[in-house]
C-alpha cells in the first residue's frame, strides 16, 4: 500500500464521482478496448457505406424486372484481389409512372459494355432501389462488414468487460468487506502490456467467518502489490470470490486517516473520458462524413 494510505473504514462507505469514474474507465483493459472499438468502427463506415446489402433489401422487399441501358463504364479506385472494380451506370424507363431512373451496378472486372442490355431488379414501389441481375449495388460484398468488425467488436468485448468489472469494484468500495491478503505465488504469464510482462498473484486472507480464501489479480506493475507483508483487499460477503486489491484498482484509491475515500486528481480524472469521448467523436464525424456522401 502506498505511504498515504490508511485501511478503510467499514462499510456502507461513501465513493466520489471521481473515484467512480477513474474505476469504470480506467485501466489498460479499457483503454485498449476504446481504441480498438473506436478506430476500428471509422473503418466500419467507411466500407459500410461502399458494401452491398442489395441481397437483404431485395429478399424482404417485393420486386419487379425490367430491362436497362449501360449508360457509362468507369473504373473505380477500388480493387478486389487485385482485379479493379468497376461502376456501371444504367438507364430504365419504369412504364407505371413514364420515367427514366438511374442506377449504378459495381463488378469485379470489366463485365457490360456501353449500349448493352442488361435485366434489371428494382423495389415495387421504389425503383430507385435497383440493381443489375449479377452485380453488386455496392463496390464490395456484404461480407466486408463481417472483416472489418473484427477489431470494433474485440474492442466492444473488451469495453463491456472492463465496464462490468469496473462497476463491480465499485460496489466493493462501497459495501465490501475488509481483509488483509498476504501473497501466496507470483506466476509470470505470456502476456506482456505496454513492453512489462503480466503477472498473475493470488493472495490468500480469511473472512468475516474465519473462511480461508484466495483472491487472484493480473497485473505488470506487480511491485504495486508486493510493497506490504499484507494487502488491503476486499470482498462480497455473499460471494467472497468477488474481490479487489485496493492497489490494483485503477488510480489506487486514496484513504485518509478516518478511513474515508477520498476524491481523485482532477487531471487523472478528465483523462479517463478522453479516449471513449475521442472514440465517439471520431466516429460521429465519419457516420456524418458517409451521410453526405450517399
Amino acid at each position: 500500500m502506498d505511504s498515504y494510505s490508511f485501511g478503510l473504514a467499514q462499510p456502507p462507505r461513501a465513493v466520489p464521482a471521481s473515484v467512480r469514474a477513474r474505476v469504470l474507465l480506467g485501466g489498460t483493459f479499457s483503454l485498449f478496448g476504446w481504441i480498438f472499438f473506436g478506430f476500428g468502427m471509422i473503418f466500419v463506415w467507411i466500407f459500410g457505406a461502399m458494401a452491398d446489402f442489395g441481397p437483404i433489401t431485395f429478399a424482404l422487399s417485393p420486386t419487379e424486372t425490367t430491362t436497362a441501358t449501360i449508360s457509362d463504364v468507369q473504373q473505380t479506385s477500388a480493387s478486389q484481389n487485385d482485379t479493379p472494380i468497376y461502376a456501371n451506370h444504367y438507364i430504365f424507363r419504369v412504364e407505371s409512372t413514364e420515367r427514366d431512373v438511374r442506377g449504378v451496378g459495381y463488378t469485379t472486372g470489366q463485365q457490360f459494355s456501353v449500349g448493352q442490355t442488361v435485366p434489371v431488379e428494382y423495389v415495387s414501389g421504389n425503383p430507385k432501389r435497383s440493381r443489375i441481375e449479377g452485380a453488386r449495388s455496392g463496390q464490395f460484398s456484404g461480407w466486408v462488414i463481417c472483416v472489418t468488425g473484427i477489431f470494433p467488436l474485440i474492442g466492444l468485448v473488451f469495453i463491456v468487460v472492463s465496464l462490468y468489472r469496473g462497476w463491480r469494484d465499485t460496489q466493493l468500495l462501497q459495501n465490501g468487506r475488509i481483509a488483509e491478503g498476504t501473497l501466496a505465488s507470483k506466476e509470470a504469464t505470456n502476456t506482456r502490456v505496454n513492453g512489462r510482462t503480466v503477472y498473475k498473484l493470488t493472495f490468500d486472507f480469511t473472512t468475516d467467518l474465519g473462511e480461508h480464501r484466495q483472491a487472484v489479480v493480473k497485473s505488470n506493475h506487480p511491485e504495486k502489490l508486493e510493497d506490504d507483508a499484507r494487502e488491503q483487499l476486499l470482498y462480497h460477503p455473499n460471494n467472497p470470490k468477488q474481490t479487489a486489491l485496493v492497489d490494483n484498482l485503477p488510480g489506487a484509491p486514496r484513504i485518509n486517516e478516518f478511513g474515508e475515500i477520498q476524491p481523485a486528481g482532477a487531471a487523472g480524472s478528465v483523462a479517463v473520458f478522453i479516449a471513449p469521448l475521442l472514440a465517439i467523436l471520431l466516429n460521429a464525424v465519419a457516420c456524418w462524413a458517409m451521410f453526405l456522401l450517399k
